[in-house]
């Protein structure tokens, strides 16, 4: 499977740059091998689309036209900006129709500086689809890998839940204020218990969902061995993050997340802190915050960790974040093992032992 995926890999791919947006997208297709500026913008090949199934089949048509117009054979692929729920219906249409398109949903902050680097002075939809093209063709993004039906149910509960959650606290801190109204105050009570009830029923349908998948439901389980770890935040990593069993090597899995550490150094003058990451999940973040706050308050090994890291001179939050980081590489590890939690697990690691396909791990 190695041996297909690298021989695919290193034929001629050309890429087509989608710049998205709610009612459309622009395309720019960059054969293989075209640079900027050696390719001029103007020269690469352009069309805009609706955002919807028939503008994604116009773009097939159109694409499959400029295949045919004599392009160096070889395979095509997409990329694209994350543009949140724009991007991911224009991946899935395109992915349905023609998986070999393998698009790739980038980060935003990358393109940016990206087209930043190649000195244009314009800005339009079709310029951006342009240069996604180029970037493309340099940069080889992965695919999106879209989630399973039960794990996009789950992300939506999930982030629904968190909606309800925050409107209740800031409701709640409102309500702790006063007020001399009597009306107001009722409404707010009323509101309040409103707000309780749905995030229940918002809890009992991710229950429902999670129950419905024997797979998920037997991950959750595994997660929520470790103490400190409850169901929203073992459903909260596996519908943002997805099968934790995909990362080959933690620290891929660290950097996904943004809990690895950037340290920031330079010269002999420049000798910052090194401190989190955090270009990754926000939401992921927040749900290992509160597992490890609750981890290092309990009688756990990893207490006993965050406790030996303050005496090493850590600040209280860089171990917090270092009991984070730990949090996550033993959740992958469990669900590769398929074993529940064990204190002081030993987390080195070899890369070839722990690969998706092999869970078995003596």
């Amino acid at each position: 499977m190695a041996s297909e995926i690298c021989k695919r890999r290193s034929g001629v791919v050309h890429w087509v740059g989608l710049d998205v947006s709610k009612a459309g997208f622009d395309a720019g297709f960059v054969a293989a091998g075209q640079k900027f500026p050696a390719t001029r913008m103007c020269d690469v090949p352009a069309d805009s689309f609706e955002r919807n199934r028939q503008g994604a089949e116009l773009f097939l048509d159109w694409l499959d036209g400029i295949i045919a117009s004599g392009v160096e054979p070889g395979r095509v692929r997409v990329v694209m900006e994350a543009t949140g729920k724009y991007s991911v219906e224009l991946a899935v249409w395109l992915l349905e129709r023609r998986p070999s398109l393998e698009p790739a949903i980038v980060c935003p902050s990358h393109t940016a500086a990206f087209i930043k680097s190649l000195g244009l002075r314009n800005k339009t939809d079709k310029l951006d689809a342009r240069a996604l093209g180029f970037y493309g063709v340099e940069r080889e993004p992965v695919a999106y890998e879209p989630p399973t039906p039960e794990q996009a149910e789950l992300q939506a509960l999930s982030r629904w839940r968190d909606a309800l959650v925050g409107e209740k606290i800031a409701l709640g801190n409102r309500a702790a204020e006063g007020t001399v109204s009597k009306f107001v105050r009722q409404l707010e009570a009323k509101r309040l218990r409103l707000l309780k009830a749905d995030i229940e029923r918002t809890e009992a349908e991710m229950k429902k969902v999670v129950n419905s998948s024997p797979k998920l439901k037997h991950d959750v389980e595994l997660l929520c061995t470790i103490y400190g770890v409850a169901f929203v935040t073992a459903t909260t990593i596996i519908s943002e993050l997805g099968d934790l069993r995909r990362f080959d090597r933690a620290r891929k899995l660290t950097a996904f997340a943004g809990v690895s550490p950037r340290m920031y150094k330079s010269g002999t003058s420049v000798n910052g802190r090194t401190r989190m990451c955090k270009k990754g999940n926000p939401r992921v973040r927040s749900a290992l915050y509160m597992s490890a706050l609750t981890a290092t308050r309990g009688n756990s090994d990893l207490k006993r960790t965050y406790t030996r890291l303050l005496n090493d001179g850590k600040e209280p939050m860089a171990a917090l974040g270092a009991i984070m980081r730990k949090l996550l590489c033993i959740m992958r590890i469990m669900l590769i093992k398929e074993r529940p939690y064990e204190p002081d697990w030993k987390l080195h690691e070899n890369s070839r032992s722990t690969r998706y396909n092999n869970r078995k791990i003596a």
